[in-house]
């Protein structure tokens, strides 16, 4: 295997949130991080997981630092398969204020342009036809740490709305103090986050303007391997603002590990770069059916660039502009890594999530769930890892309750716990020191 780059840049996803069942940085003990809620609408899935250890870099598309990953595929977990609330969908939506700003999604035009072929569909656009209609829909995103000149970025979005609604993607505002959106004609607005989600990595900035070029947002269910796919963007910054890059849609549904979830995105091989987060991928009709997010950047690897979805995109957008983050998100308010068969041997306790801190906004707290304890089960099922506790986290509602099978300096007991919506969480304790007289480092 290589090791090079693929995901979150310095600016990566919110990490203040430490309950979110989201294991930590592994010691000794444990093996490898996995777990993290996710949120995304409920689709079919298809293919390989390609699974990446993630650290620092720019693959995640916007300009800044590049290091190293390593890139390996696997066969998807079962346990994403059919599940809304793992994959974020319409099951976890809450209904929205009436008048909520929402997103409006189009099917595909059935009389855009006649084909020539023998074919009945429309052939769509020419290239050239499509970056007329998009690019002034496509603004660059200047993300700034006034603090912190070096966590600085620029990316790329999608104007939403004629009043200034801008749609980015997390990764590239997070951390910045200061916004800039600059449009095509190079008019600078002050932007203000409306909402962020790190899990989905969308955002929705606002900026104080009038009559601007909205996009036409297209139905990515319509899409079919092979299709036209058109990314604009601003690679390499404002430098090369509006660039304008052809391919295909390569896959469809294609799950891929971002740090420490899964996410589901639309793989294409039109050149997209760093400074491209955010932008649009479109289709032959001059739709966006995607937002660029992600690429492999690996040596004697190419065209690989994923996009999120548009249909999967939609529900986050309009909850983040109704409430400023994405409501009903099931969470136990814990943070954990798992332990290890060779540490659970070494001190003679079961494998199983070592929690390393309990959010004191959870029922769990309430409950006695405390640091230091060892999740062994989950309703009387045998568990060791915390991917298998979000298996069936994932599969209740806030409200609901699950049992936990917990041992604790040579006891074992149960603990029902309700689920809490994430967004209740305090998040306000950082991660415990583990007691080395209880789990001392192995020789």
């Amino acid at each position: 295997m290589e090791n090079n780059s693929f995901g979150f840049g310095p600016d990566q996803g919110d990490q203040t949130n430490s309950y979110g069942e989201k294991p930590r940085e592994t010691a000794n003990y444990s093996e490898s991080q996995t777990g993290g809620d996710d949120h995304r609408k409920r689709t079919k899935r298809r293919g390989l997981i390609v699974f990446a250890s993630i650290v620092i870099a720019a693959a995640l598309l916007f300009t800044g630092a590049v290091t190293g990953v390593t890139i390996v595929d696997y066969y998807r977990n079962s346990a994403v398969k059919d599940n809304p609330a793992q994959q974020g969908g319409a099951d976890n939506i809450q209904e929205l204020p009436e008048n909520s700003v929402k997103l409006q999604i189009n099917d595909e035009p059935t009389d855009a342009v006649k084909s020539t072929s023998t074919s009945t569909e429309p052939a769509g656009l020419e290239t050239s036809d499509i970056a007329d209609k998009v690019k002034p829909s496509v603004v660059g995103v200047v993300s700034e740490n006034t603090s912190n000149p070096t966590a600085s970025a620029q990316g790329s979005g999608i104007i939403m709305t004629k009043d200034g609604y801008i749609i980015t993607n997390n990764h590239v505002i997070e951390g910045a103090n200061k916004l800039t959106v600059i449009l095509e004609d190079g008019n600078k607005y002050d932007a203000k986050v409306v909402g962020k989600d790190a899990k989905t990595d969308l955002a929705v900035l606002k900026i104080t303007a009038t009559n601007l070029s909205p996009a036409e947002f297209g139905n990515s269910d319509q899409l079919k391997v092979g299709d036209k796919a058109v990314a604009v963007g601003n690679p390499m910054g404002l430098e090369l603002q509006g660039t304008v890059t052809q391919g295909i849609i390569s896959a469809i549904n294609r799950d891929i590990m971002v740090e420490d979830r899964v996410m589901t995105l639309l793989q294409t091989d039109a050149s997209i770069n760093p400074g491209n987060s955010g932008g649009p991928l479109v289709n032959k009709y001059g739709q966006v059916i995607g937002i660029n997010t992600v690429k492999i950047a690996i040596s004697n690897y190419e065209g690989l660039g994923f996009a999120i979805p548009m249909n999967t995109a939609k529900p986050i957008i309009d909850e983040l502009i109704a409430y400023g983050y994405v409501k009903g998100r099931p969470a136990i308010g814990i943070s954990g890594r798992n332990m290890t068969e060779r540490a659970a041997n070494y001190y003679g306790v079961p494998m199983g999530v070592l929690v390393d801190a309990v959010d004191p906004a959870s029922d769990a707290y309430a409950q006695g769930l405390m640091a230091q304890d060892i999740i062994y089960g989950v309703n009387g099922k045998t568990i060791t890892s915390m991917e298998e506790i979000q298996k069936v986290k994932d599969g209740l509602k806030v409200g609901e309750a699950m049992t936990l099978n917990v041992y604790r300096a040579g006891k074992k007991f149960d603990i029902s716990v309700k689920l809490v919506d994430e967004a209740t969480l305090s998040g306000s304790s950082q991660q415990i020191q583990i007691d080395p007289d209880i789990f001392p480092q192995l020789p």
